[in-house]
């Protein structure tokens, strides 16, 4: 009996020791992993789509919007700078939680040799919140081929047991990202100098190409669609070649490829983050819907909206919080605009005839990108004779009002009555619902005053969720 009880009492230690060792070992670890790809496991076995590739990707996708727009449930598992290598292994770490209908492998640096990022604090990023299983220790040992590293990634504790004096609260009360692991890029650059070409595919042997060939492989033996992509990017003519032959691979396993390089779907005026390689969130909502419609038509995804998936819906209004916090953060026209291009809210913008923004082609461009479909007639009345101008757009009943010079009315929309009417003094009054009282003031608190006045409304309940007023510098003036 001694003995049993002393065998009971050790297993009992050993489990209270490693449960110890597990909680001082996550509050220890770097958060930022967490912040991205922290919930993947408590959905992972709702998502239909998975999507995988480089910070194309995660700057590019977002399934949050899939949800809303489409009722798709799918999960963004790229992430910065990920050779192909690293892609496989993330995908088959996922595929021990998830069963996807379609994977989605975009193919930017499948021309490259490399299988671990360059910067480690980006491995980490990626490989920190996998928990430690079979796969994730073929992972690492395939990943590095030193004891050292390999201990780093599947014991972080030796990584990271000398963080006690950095400890701070949110290592405690850890908070998941709201956006299922796509990250939003806010600003604007103008592309460099680029023309797509009809290139023809030169064949690549690499270390990325055998591993995109894995991942199809992989997929094909599990009965998971796949389709290939190089999203859209001021490409030279090297990576243009690199997106011709990611075609070649998609017609020898007989699988979709979207090549955006040589598709209309985004604005590289309005819609670069960068010069060079990556889009801002403006092109990411245009390649997030694009996706959205087409994996619905072509892989008879189910639309999971009616289904009863409640923490999807209250997920996507903590998301929509997440838009709006970020939107009132920012504090130029600029940024205020690229967050603006966004289906999820609707918009009463005033611009006094006087701005400084129609001198600028930019602003004027990234108006007209708030509705690309729409033609903006009263805009290019306004470029020419320098007068007031109210645009209202109302992204739930699909509509658009625009008013200029001495001209006001009133307008019906989905979140009430809009009424936009020239005062005895000249000065102009933009009222909604039935409030008499202006969303447009003259004159900021400090005196300044404000050229260009937006007010946002949530689509989910048709709030007015922020205002600003921008100065003739065109930055916020709250």
């Amino acid at each position: 009996m001694k003995r049993v009880k002393a065998i009971l009492w050790i297993i009992l230690m050993a489990i209270l020791m490693a449960a110890a060792y597990k909680t001082v070992s996550f509050r220890l670890q770097g958060k930022m992993t967490y912040q991205k790809n922290g919930d993947l496991l408590r959905v992972a076995d709702d998502c239909d789509v998975l999507f995988l590739g480089t910070s194309h990707v995660t700057a590019e996708v977002f399934p949050m919007e899939l949800w809303k727009e489409y009722g798709i449930t799918s999960y963004n598992i790229s992430g910065y700078g990920h050779p192909m290598a690293l892609s496989y292994w993330m995908l088959m770490n996922t595929l021990d939680y998830a069963d996807p209908k379609v994977v989605v492998v975009d193919c930017y640096v499948m021309e490259s040799d490399a299988i671990v990022i360059r910067d480690e604090k980006f491995m980490h990023f990626s490989l920190d919140s996998i928990p430690l299983s079979k796969t994730k220790v073929m992972a690492v040992c395939d990943l590095f081929d030193d004891f050292d590293s390999r201990a780093e990634y599947l014991w972080s504790f030796s990584l990271y047991h000398d963080r006690w004096d950095e400890l701070k609260r949110d290592d405690f009360e850890v908070e998941y990202g709201k956006t299922r692991g796509a990250v939003f890029e806010v600003g604007l650059e103008k592309p460099d100098d680029f023309e797509i070409r009809d290139v023809e595919a030169e064949p690549i042997d690499s270390v990325g190409v055998t591993y995109l060939r894995k991942i199809v492989e992989a997929c094909q033996s599990r009965d998971i669609e796949v389709v290939l992509t190089f999203l859209p990017f001021p490409a030279q003519e090297d990576q243009q070649k690199v997106a011709a032959y990611a075609g070649e691979i998609a017609r020898e396993y007989d699988v979709d490829y979207l090549n955006f390089l040589q598709m209309d779907v985004v604005d590289y005026q309005t819609d670069c983050f960068d010069s060079y390689s990556h889009l801002n969130v403006a092109g990411g909502q245009k390649i997030t819907s694009f996706l959205g419609r087409y994996l619905q038509e072509n892989y008879g995804l189910a639309d999971h909206r009616q289904d009863g998936l409640d923490e999807w819906d209250a997920d996507y209004a903590a998301y929509q919080r997440y838009k709006i916090d970020k939107i009132q953060r920012q504090e130029s026209l600029q940024n205020y605009l690229v967050m603006m291009a966004d289906k999820s809210f609707s918009i009463c913008l005033y611009v006094d005839g006087e701005s400084k923004i129609w001198e600028y082609e930019q602003y004027v461009n990234q108006i007209r990108n708030l509705v690309p479909e729409y033609t903006f007639p009263a805009l290019d009345k306004v470029m020419r004779q320098g007068t007031d101008y109210c645009l209202i757009i109302d992204n739930v009943w699909e509509t658009v009002e625009e008013y200029y010079g001495q001209e006001g009315g009133e307008t019906e929309t989905s979140f009430g009555k809009v009424s936009y009417m020239g005062k005895e003094d000249g000065s102009k009054a933009l009222c909604l619902v039935d409030s008499e009282e202006s969303f447009l003031k003259e004159y900021c608190d400090d005196g300044r005053i404000p050229t260009v006045q937006i007010v946002l409304i949530n689509n989910l309940d048709g709030t007015v969720v922020d205002v600003q007023r921008f100065d003739e510098s065109l930055t916020v003036n709250k």
